[in-house]
């Protein structure tokens, strides 16, 4: 079993800050421009879609499941039956249902964002299960 963090704001803080300090300019102004509830509203809505940037993910590689969970997320479980290979690139490790590069890929695979070192390491795991590497 191998379990990897990723938290992109602790690897970057100074981003985090700057962008922390400009959803709270955008709240203010969210709050001067509309009617309370509705800024509340909109303004949660874009605190949840830059959860994954602010709050940590897990990734739990297991001998029958990879398992992505986190606070605010539900957890969830993909067989590693349903990967067939693995590609990386320099932001992390995409999981393929394909041999070949197909045109939905993008929606049947899993990209999981990791550093370096643990992208090499999610590597040699995928290798032991018999997932093909492709470039």
């Amino acid at each position: 079993m191998l379990e990897f963090d990723f938290h992109p704001a602790k690897a970057r803080p100074k981003t985090a800050v700057v962008l922390a300090f400009a959803l709270g300019i955008l709240v203010q102004a969210l709050w001067q421009w509309l009617a309370g509830p509705i800024a509340v509203a909109l303004w949660v809505a874009l605190i949840f879609s830059l959860r994954d940037f602010f709050l940590p993910t897990r990734y739990c590689f297991g001998k029958e499941e990879l398992t992505v969970e986190g606070p605010l997320r539900l957890r969830k479980s993909f067989p590693w039956r349903r990967f067939r290979a693995y590609v990386s690139d320099r932001n992390g490790l995409f999981l393929s249902p394909y041999l070949k590069k197909r045109a939905s890929e993008g929606q049947r695979g899993l990209f999981l964002p990791l550093e370096k070192k643990q992208r090499g390491e999610a590597i040699e795991f995928c290798r032991g299960l018999g997932l093909v590497g492709r470039s």
